[in-house]
């Protein structure tokens, strides 16, 4: 737990601020109707959402914004008022009143260490919690989206690339500012949609200290320099924040989706938890529900059109399984009864995972220019500058890790017992990821830039699986997250080349006169040791959890196909990142807010 709690530390002070701030105040909220108690909601809504979060609050404005439909949305957590940052204060990932109290399984590989599994618990769910970080990956990430949904896919970067630009409401950084620090952007590459109140923007302050830094990285070999990171390509880019470009203020679900919306037919009810969806036949008609602390009569609500849930990676499993939709063998034992056998619910897990490498200066530091350009420095709210690298770039010994990849079985470090289609489906996850490793343009690593030696190193790609099922023991308990962490070595062997980037770039020319010094793990510790220190050190996610709900083919181990409708079912979707079948290159907030608005399209044209 000291580990963890040293590493959390690390990456909260670069994924919220980097400077000290004491302007944080609570906003007077203005927010749509809230229901308080379960005989305050109908009997029937055109659509019933099941999680108030990211993608569900995008859903919900959507589908209701022309009035046509009325729309419920069911909510576990509770709505807060003082979570917004405000120039760099606020809450985040590491207060434990906004968030579940998740922790996985032991890490056999990871020296049986256990996770926090870190995910929101509000209304806006972890877009309320998150580093604020506003990233897309890159085009040939995305177009694996498609590949591995078959033929005829829209889910490709050509077809994505609308839903990003409506979803998301770009302003640019002051002139002076970006002529300052050389930040450059698209405006091809983003949108600006009066409609849309999701932000992203930049501070009217950069740390002068990351100027050293970012030339430094900039001569590294094989680094290129794309005019924005949004446009599809890796390299070394400047970012915008999911902040309010008047007051500074954290821009998130909520307060795009759901402050200062009232209409009578969007309506929220919290504290409240969904035990099951209910089905005539194959086809969802509605979901049951009482108080999350179950002492509440048991209430059921109808969906005319749909029912959408939106629970997120760790909880849209369990509701699918406590419904009886997910692998047999586990609902068997259960004791649930078996409505569909699919046996991709919950399987398929991934996330980012990160590492911290200490470095300290050893004969003064870098010199930092004067910048006359820079604003307040208490804008800041999270990172604006990384290296987004492919591992070609990483390593030149990357043709014999893609190789020793390519040669495993498929089922070699699956889950014993694994069922026919998830090995089929990560046969297919596989093939693709070595076309994807080979390419340049994949996201292997993210390195956020600081301005100051060392820092954490991100691996965006990760090719063991792990599984998110109930307890067979207790099924409406918190789930069994099962990262599985490293049980393929190839991961192992990714992570140790980003360290081994790391130091290439703390020991170049530009740094020598100021003596860099790894502190921790130490350049001694390299071969079987470094790995031994992965295995001790790693934390196995980046808070970006996906897949468990896979947009694949039901016989490739897939929940939703490519209308995101659950297999076999009627009137069942899911809106969330546990569709999402291959992580992107990039912190996932952008990609989910994508993905929820291409689904509200294609929810509406099935009507």
């Amino acid at each position: 737990m000291a580990v963890f709690l040293t590493r959390l530390a690390s990456i909260a002070a670069i994924s919220l601020t980097l400077l000290e701030s004491s302007l944080a105040r609570p906003t007077t909220l203005q927010y749509a109707k809230v229901l308080q108690r379960a005989e305050q909601v109908k009997e029937e809504y055109d659509y019933v959402i099941v999680g108030a979060g990211t993608a569900g609050l995008t859903v919900a404005d959507r589908l209701s914004e022309d009035g046509k439909y009325s729309v419920l949305v069911i909510e576990y957590c509770h709505l807060i008022s003082d979570e917004v940052i405000l120039a760099g204060g606020g809450r985040s990932f590491s207060d434990p009143g906004i968030r579940y109290n998740i922790t996985s399984i032991p890490q056999e590989d990871m020296a049986n260490r256990r996770q926090q599994v870190l995910i929101g618990c509000c209304v806006g769910g972890s877009s309320a919690i998150n580093g604020m970080v506003m990233v897309r990956g890159t085009a040939i990430e995305y177009d694996g989206w498609a590949e591995l949904g078959g033929p005829g896919s829209t889910w490709n970067w050509d077809g994505i690339l609308p839903y990003f630009k409506k979803a998301i409401h770009f302003n640019p950084p002051n002139e002076d500012l970006a002529e300052a620090f050389n930040i450059t952007w698209d405006p091809n590459a983003w949108g600006q949609e009066a409609k849309t109140h999701i932000h992203a923007s930049f501070p009217t302050y950069q740390n002068p200290a990351l100027i050293p830094m970012y030339k430094a990285m900039s001569k590294m070999p094989g680094m290129v320099i794309p005019k924005d990171g949004a446009g599809g390509k890796s390299g070394l880019f400047w970012f915008p924040t999911s902040m309010d470009p008047v007051k500074f203020w954290r821009s998130y679900s909520r307060t795009g989706h759901y402050d200062n919306i009232t209409r009578d037919n969007y309506e929220v009810i919290t504290l409240h938890k969904v035990q099951k969806i209910l089905f005539d036949g194959t086809t969802a008609t509605g979901v049951q529900f009482a108080t999350r602390d179950g002492n509440s009569t048991v209430q059921t609500v109808k969906a005319r059109k749909e029912v959408i849930i939106s629970a997120g990676t760790v909880h849209t499993p369990q509701i699918l399984q406590l419904s009886g939709i997910g692998p047999k063998a586990l609902l068997d034992e259960a004791n649930i009864p078996v409505l569909l056998n699919i046996p991709g619910v919950g399987q398929n897990f991934q996330d980012h995972a990160y590492l911290s490498v200490g470095y300290s200066w050893s004969n003064g530091t870098p010199p930092v220019p004067v910048v006359e350009a820079n604003g307040d420095r208490s804008t800041v709210a999270g990172p604006n500058l990384g290296a987004w690298i492919g591992l070609p770039v990483i390593t030149p010994e990357w043709e014999d890790i893609v190789s020793r990849y390519e040669a495993q079985d498929p089922a070699q470090f699956l889950p014993a017992n694994s069922d026919p289609t998830i090995v089929a489906g990560y046969a297919a996850f596989q093939k693709l990821h070595v076309k994807l490793l080979r390419d340049r343009d994949t996201n292997l690593l993210w390195y956020p830039l600081q301005g100051m030696p060392g820092g954490i190193v991100m691996s965006m790609h990760v090719v063991s699986h792990g599984t998110i099922n109930i307890d067979p023991a207790n099924p409406n308990a918190e789930p069994i997250v099962d990262y599985r962490a490293l049980s393929n070595p190839v991961d192992l062997d990714i992570m140790a080349a980003n360290i081994e980037f790391m130091r290439k770039y703390m020991n170049s020319s530009d740094f020598a006169p100021y003596g860099p010094r790894e502190t921790f793990p130490g350049t001694s510790v390299t071969g079987e040791a470094l790995r031994e220190w992965i295995r001790q050190n790693l934390i196995p996610t980046n808070f970006h959890p996906i897949a468990t709900a896979a947009k694949k083919p039901l016989e490739m181990g897939g929940v939703v196909g490519e209308d995101l409708r659950v297999h076999g079912t009627e009137r069942l979707s899911v809106v969330d990142g546990s569709i999402m079948p291959l992580l992107p290159g990039a912190n996932t907030q952008s990609t989910v807010y994508m993905l929820a608005e291409k689904a509200v399209d294609l929810i509406k044209a099935r009507q």
